[in-house]
């Protein structure tokens, strides 16, 4: 297998993926569909074929487990279905997937239409938001009422909200730079993740007893995942809820935040799209709020949340560890290899994607001469490593559309620019913006 270039002496390509991170791999991408990556005495290599990552990224893990950042940060988030193998990973998943239910969800659908108006209110005509912040905060607090319903739990909720943020970010420094040395650096992010993990730590102890002794039904996710049973008839201990829930908070909160900053930096930027948008909507929804029964209707709007989780994936990177020799794609690779791949880099392959960089919800319509393949799709992961939560995202990216555009015209503000931060999933540095009321906006 070639090398992939880039490499230093000595260091290899440890500063590449560190520093360069998905620049590396864009610029890499073309130069083979396997390369050797000089990353250590780890034999590495990074993976440039749709096929071949969707056969690894799918396995359960009983041939292609996570990778060793996933054991640095294991320590930290835990083993819910974010970072849990083979047959564990599969229990887990049949007593979760319950509460994302397309036809049946075990959350309060109109909770979370509260939740998005709520926070757009706040909003001052003429002022600037700064998108990428305000769609992070809305998604973490969407996902705290999608888990916890109970007015219980009211003051340990508002204490995840509070240090969440803090918590993801540490987590996510420490899945790219997978060294001891990051934890014990006095630095003020550091002190910032410590308070954030004892404090979160104990919220989400104490809410999970409270579920656990109380026998009432919420309509709320971890009231679901109390009331589950695998098929031996056991629940979950409070140590597995306890991992799930703080899955679903990380991947919930940060990546669903983060795509829906950038779909509204992308229809900002595309006038014709945000028009179209308000056009289906007001022929959709005739002035009324979005429902789930909506949702096959909005299909320009099911265009456009494709198009930004193709253009803008927050997967910029991805690691398995072969647990055994392993042929795939007719490369061969031994037991305990690294497995690296880019989603956000394979969805920007001009392959697949002619004019990968330009963002056209058009790609996806009904009867276009040259569809996108779905099996070189992955913004959710693939086979029984699919996100549980992709029918709440999509749910709450269309919701989250539906409530604004017909309000507001929300404008970049000039001179600022906008770039891509890797760091254990892909967001923006700020997505500055003005709030302008339109004069047809509900009441």
């Amino acid at each position: 297998m070639p090398v992939a270039s880039g490499g230093v002496l000595l260091a290899g390509h440890r500063p590449a993926v560190a520093v360069r991170r998905l620049a590396f791999f864009e610029r890499v991408r073309a130069e083979g569909p396997v390369l050797r990556l000089r990353m250590g005495r780890t034999p590495t290599y990074l993976i440039n074929d749709h096929a071949m990552v969707r056969e690894i990224l799918g396995d359960g893990g009983d041939t292609f487990a996570r990778g060793r950042f996933f054991s640095k940060v294991r320590p930290l988030v835990g083993n819910g279905l974010g970072s849990s193998d083979g047959a564990f990973h599969m229990r887990q998943r049949r007593m979760v997937q319950t509460a994302f239910s397309h036809d049946r969800p075990g959350y309060d659908v109109d909770a979370l239409l509260g939740g998005i108006k709520a926070q757009v209110d706040t909003w001052k005509p003429g002022g600037v938001v700064d998108m990428a912040r305000e769609m992070d905060v809305l998604a973490n607090a969407l996902i705290n009422t999608a888990l916890f319903s109970s007015d219980k739990v009211s003051g340990d909720a508002d204490t995840i909200r509070d240090t969440i943020a803090d918590f993801i970010a540490g987590v996510g420094i420490r899945s790219v730079v997978p060294s001891d040395l990051v934890d014990k650096l006095p630095t003020p992010a550091n002190r910032r993740f410590v308070r954030a993990r004892d404090r979160l730590e104990e919220a989400l102890t104490s809410i999970i007893s409270r579920y656990m002794n109380d026998p009432s039904q919420h309509t709320d996710i971890l009231s679901s995942m109390v009331n589950a049973r695998d098929a031996d008839g056991k629940p979950m201990s409070p140590g597995e809820l306890r991992d799930e829930v703080l899955s679903m908070l990380i991947a919930g909160g940060d990546s669903t935040g983060h795509a829906l900053g950038w779909a509204f930096h992308e229809i900002a930027k595309h006038p014709t799209a945000a028009q179209r948008l308000r056009d289906e909507f007001a022929e959709v929804l005739e002035g009324r709020d979005p429902t789930m029964a909506d949702l096959n209707r909005l299909g320009y709007t099911r265009q456009v949340v494709n198009e930004t989780l193709r253009l803008r994936s927050p997967g910029w990177m991805d690691m398995r560890r072969t647990t055994r020799p392993v042929t795939v794609g007719g490369f061969s690779f031994p037991a305990e290899a690294e497995l690296l791949a880019s989603l956000t880099a394979l969805h920007r392959d001009p392959t697949a994607y002619p004019a990968p960089t330009t963002f056209d919800p058009d790609r996806w319509a009904p009867g276009h001469p040259n569809p996108p393949r779905r099996e070189q799709f992955m913004p959710f992961g693939a086979g029984t490593r699919l996100c549980a939560g992709e029918s709440m995202a999509n749910l709450t990216m269309t919701f989250a559309l539906a409530t604004v555009l017909p309000r507001f015209d929300l404008r970049p503000v000039p001179g600022q620019p906008v770039r891509e931060v890797c760091k254990g999933i892909m967001g923006a540095n700020a997505l500055p913006m003005t709030v302008h009321p339109r004069s047809e906006a509900k009441v």
